[in-house]
């Protein structure tokens, strides 16, 4: 019995002994594998230098399909790009120097609102003669036209106009004028220099007593547009056109 205990207690201090021997002999390895990067063993990572990267595919149509789509993205394009185009446009029709200079100090017209849009309608006419040449003609002059109007409306709240109803029929008000000035400019460019004149006058001189120079007016527009004439429509949508002084 005594023999079976010495033994028992002999079994169990080997068992103990080896797994001290063997925890001491595995603590290095067991140390240098803890200190590893973790993305030696990551399943999503590769390692660069060792797997080559894939060259990317490149889709490329069939040179009858890239002309087909071409030609029918051709067919939307202006009218994604009117705004955009009628902005670069509306800039050079409303950046005129003289307004101060000529039209109220030359002219003796008064500086008010409605001066400024009789002024402005004058070039926003012009650049539209020239844009009624090119194939894409309604979209960019609805663009001008909005961008005109949109300037206007600004301008209305600005002032201190607060009621929407009030600036909505003013709105209204002044589309038809508009309308009808273009009408009349049409009818002068289209007839003579005196036709051209008279449009001028009952359109930019809100009284008789005004003191506007219709002939160097009448002048000047004919140069404007034989100066659009020469330009193209790239120069005139891209920012390259600027209209001259009133001499």
């Amino acid at each position: 019995m005594l023999s079976r205990s010495a033994n028992l207690c002999r079994m169990t201090y080997s068992a103990k002994l080896r797994q001290c021997l063997w925890s001491v002999s595995a603590r290095p390895a067991i140390l240098a594998l803890a200190q590893q990067p973790r993305s030696q063993y990551s399943s999503g990572s590769k390692d660069p230098a060792k797997t080559p990267s894939e060259p990317k595919k490149t889709l490329v149509l069939p040179k009858s399909y890239a002309e087909t789509v071409r030609r029918l993205l051709k067919r939307f394009l202006p009218q994604y790009q009117s705004l955009a185009i009628g902005k670069v446009v509306y800039e050079a029709c409303s950046s005129y120097p003289e307004f101060k200079e000529f039209w109220v100090d030359d002219c003796q017209l008064p500086e008010t609102f409605q001066t400024w849009f009789s002024t402005t309608s004058l070039y926003v006419w012009m650049a539209m003669v020239r844009i009624r040449a090119d194939p894409n003609a309604k979209y960019y002059s609805q663009g001008l036209v909005d961008c005109f109007f949109r300037d206007a409306e600004q301008k209305m709240r600005s002032s201190g106009i607060k009621s929407s109803r009030i600036v909505n029929d003013t709105l209204k008000d002044l589309v038809s004028s508009f309308k009808g000035t273009v009408m009349s400019l049409d009818e002068g460019f289209a007839r003579s220099d005196a036709v051209l004149a008279a449009a001028i006058w009952r359109n930019l001189a809100p009284v008789d007593e005004n003191v506007i120079q219709v002939d160097r007016i009448a002048q000047y527009v004919r140069r404007q547009l034989q100066k659009l004439d020469k330009c193209t429509i790239d120069d005139l949508t891209t920012g390259g056109f600027i209209f001259e002084r009133i001499e």
